[in-house]
């Protein structure tokens, strides 16, 4: 359900202070609260809500506050909501306050499970910054809860990431999420018709895997909106047909090795186009590559990254560099022992 403007709250606060005047609020926690989890609150309010005057008081277990009445409003909405025992999910959970002004931005309280670590909730929101570009997000480590802030398009995207990762059913997520349209649409960098997707690993892959299939894909698809989910072995990206070439890849190198196949997409729209996979010596070696990644980048391919399980090295260039790459790859193959 979605909160709109309280509208008894403000008939109070303005029939007190009277209009256009600045109300003074404490705001009493109902439970024994640390100096750490008030000053957290106060941070969070002071971030999300941008009110400055806000403060804690730890004798009185409250936090007092000044500022305009609609500020006012929404910091007691959000007070109360995070005001709750750890681990506590009521009903309302996931509801949300709709802010008035010609933005009509949109605040809402993400709880997840309370198995969560506090790097989870991180991850997360460092995810939904970088995907949604959605900067006002506070992490609320007692409640295991995400306070954001931002347009409906862009709470709506947070929303999905969060129960793509924890869905509402407590069943543990598992393949490929959808396309969800991106709220960046004209953001410059954002290219065309861009999309977030999840892509899932294997679960046994280690989170040094998961790093070298980040950089790899940053590597060859220069997609820069990309991050790793280390818990739910994932890589996040949001972008535009770059985002099917970090699909290809992660697929790729999940299917058992063939270093007599032929790995290759193509990034649509570039005249460095190929991206070709290259599996390296037999099964199960462990090959040096520098030296062929030095032959290789010796043909002008900057675009490449080196596998060490299983040995393949991944690259993007033109279509008439991957001839003289096959042959390089084949010499070095046959001197692997």
């Amino acid at each position: 359900m979605r909160t709109t403007v309280a509208s008894f709250a403000i008939a109070a606060l303005f029939t007190s202070v009277g209009f256009g005047q600045s109300p003074d609020r404490t705001f009493y926690f109902s439970r024994p609260a640390s100096k750490a989890d008030m000053t957290a609150m106060a941070t969070m309010i002071r971030t999300v809500v941008d009110l400055q005057d806000i403060s804690v008081d730890e004798t009185r277990q409250a936090l007092v506050s000044h500022g305009p009445v609609d500020k006012m409003v929404v910091t007691e909405w959000l007070f109360h909501q995070l005001d709750r025992q750890a681990g506590q999910n009521q009903a309302d959970a996931t509801s949300e306050y709709q802010m008035g002004g010609e933005k009509g931005e949109v605040v809402k309280v993400f709880r997840l499970p309370p198995s969560s670590s506090n790097a989870d909730l991180t991850s997360i929101v460092t995810v939904i910054r970088m995907a949604a570009d959605l900067q006002r997000l506070f992490p609320y480590e007692w409640q295991k809860a995400i306070v954001a802030r931002g347009s409906a398009e862009k709470i709506a995207a947070a929303d999905w990431m969060v129960h793509q990762f924890y869905p509402l059913d407590g069943s543990a997520p598992s393949g490929d999420s959808p396309p969800y349209p991106s709220p960046l649409l004209g953001t410059p960098g954002a290219g065309d018709n861009p999309v977030i997707r999840i892509f899932r690993m294997d679960p046994k892959s280690s989170n040094a895997d998961l790093n070298s299939m980040v950089t790899a894909i940053r590597t060859v698809a220069d997609l820069q909106r990309l991050f790793p989910f280390t818990s739910g072995k994932a890589p996040i990206a949001s972008g535009d047909a770059r985002v099917a070439v970090a699909e290809w890849l992660v697929h790729e190198l999940g299917r058992p090795s063939d270093p007599q196949a032929t790995h290759e997409t193509r990034l649509a729209g570039d005249t460095d186009s190929v991206v070709r996979l290259f599996y390296v010596g037999q099964p199960g070696s462990s090959p040096d590559l520098a030296t062929l990644l030095t032959q290789i980048r010796s043909t002008g391919i900057v675009r490449i990254f080196p596998f060490y399980k299983p040995a393949a090295v991944v690259l993007r260039g033109r279509p008439d560099q991957m001839s003289t790459v096959e042959a390089l790859v084949a010499k070095f193959g046959a001197n692997v022992h």
